[in-house]
């Protein structure tokens, strides 16, 4: 098990948001193995999702982007009405689309997942949701994560940078790009896709990234769905 302390001196020590990751996940795969996913969203639906990191396989989501899961989502929806952290078995009166979610991780070999809600004055809810492979989470577990997460969300708001206040406008190649990957497609299949090389896939998609403030392609697409600038 991690050392909580020693976790936390890193967490408060790294200077930007990859570092903040980077040691985030290090000591994640201390605890045990999972997919998770980070994002911020507004309790009232006025503000577009801020999708912090996603390490879910490519194929998740690619399929999650394309059938607009996350308008269904129960692990957010449930989070913007409590604070309490839960593990999803415990979501009760699930909808056939959201039953659907779940079926789909299972394909994945998911058996279970836990939520972490972090709620903030501004309406908005820090929503930390971990896939689980293991049929159980035990309690010390569930307090080394929750202690983790809650010591990643604090840095995470004081490294982060307010919004630019133009609209974030991505080319028609950047556009084309992503929305190839957002359907699970690679650099190379998209370069053949739109007749360009391969290189030229990453240079717009390198240039996409810079411009929503992402270092990760996946989050990148999520992002992008989120705001509007493309569609799955």
């Amino acid at each position: 098990m991690i050392n909580i302390v020693q976790a936390s001196d890193h967490l408060e020590s790294a200077s930007s948001l990859r570092e903040l990751i980077s040691v985030y996940t290090r000591f994640l795969d201390n605890i045990g193995e999972f997919h998770y996913a980070l994002g911020r969203f507004d309790r009232f639906r006025k503000r577009p999702h801020d999708i912090i990191h996603v390490s879910y396989p490519q194929e998740w989501v690619a399929l999650y982007t394309e059938r607009k899961y996350i308008s269904d989502d129960p692990t957010i929806l449930r989070s913007s009405h409590t604070e309490m952290p839960y593990l999803w078995h415990e979501i009760d009166d699930l909808r056939p689309t959201q039953r659907a979610i779940f079926a789909g991780l299972s394909d994945f070999g998911i058996r279970d997942g836990y939520t972490i809600p972090i709620h903030s004055p501004d309406g908005m809810v820090f929503v930390a949701s971990f896939a689980l492979r293991q049929t159980a989470l035990s309690s010390v577990e569930r307090l080394a994560i929750t202690t983790l997460t809650t010591q990643f969300y604090f840095r995470y708001r004081g490294l982060s940078v307010p919004a630019p206040p133009t609209r974030i406008r991505l080319s028609g190649r950047e556009a084309e790009c992503l929305r190839w990957a957002a359907r699970g497609k690679s650099s190379w299949e998209t370069g053949m896709i739109l007749g360009i090389s391969e290189s030229t896939v990453n240079f717009h998609v390198k240039n996409a990234l810079v411009k929503l403030r992402c270092n990760n392609r996946i989050v990148g697409v999520v992002r992008a769905i989120c705001l509007g600038l493309i569609s799955p």
